[in-house]
């Protein structure tokens, strides 16, 4: 069985009462560094089909029927390679896809940390272009999730939810078992 790593439980506030979040939870399928994930999150963001494929065999069978998934949108502020990913893995799962996450349009965050700059919420620029749909697990689909800071953002705007990515740049030991990602209905 595939192990999902969780990779943090982060305290976050939001400037509203409507967009707090009082926990934020991630998972991803593997480590970053292991595997060849690192070469395949990489083709992905080049919307080469092969690893968007491979990371949608591998992200599948932890998505529940009920869920919505939500692509993350990349540095032009919609969603690209990630709404394809979730399209793949709604078709194996009869999960929803909802492109409703959309955000200001920005430098890539490999730019950003070439020049030693770290993206803000504010620069990030999320909110929702259109409602979540009703009585769904909300998940966040993205390729990587490093330092949390855009998957903070996106779960602030929506106002709740998870987020899934294909793999993790971490060094955390903490690998639970799951079969399912689970998260509170919003």
């Amino acid at each position: 069985m595939l192990k999902v790593n969780e990779i943090s439980n982060k305290k976050v506030s939001g400037s509203s009462p409507k967009n707090r979040v009082d926990e934020i939870r991630y998972y991803a399928t593997g480590n970053y560094r292991q595997d060849g994930r690192c070469q395949t999150a990489h083709a992905m963001k080049e919307g080469e089909r092969w690893a968007i494929c491979k990371a949608a065999r591998e992200m599948v069978k932890y998505i529940p029927s009920n869920a919505v998934l939500i692509p993350m949108p990349s540095h032009t502020g919609r969603a690209t390679y990630t709404k394809e990913l979730c399209r793949m893995i709604a078709r194996e799962t009869a999960a929803q896809v909802c492109d409703c996450l959309q955000g200001t349009p920005r430098e890539t965050l490999y730019s950003l940390k070439q020049q030693g700059r770290r993206p803000t919420p504010k620069k990030l620029g999320f909110y929702l272009a259109e409602p979540l749909p009703t009585d769904k697990r909300v998940i966040i689909v993205d390729n990587v999730v490093a330092t949390g800071t855009t998957a903070a953002a996106a779960v602030r705007a929506i106002g709740g939810g998870i987020v899934f990515a294909y793999a993790a740049a971490t060094n955390s030991q903490q690998i639970p078992q799951l079969t399912r990602l689970s998260t509170p209905k919003i």
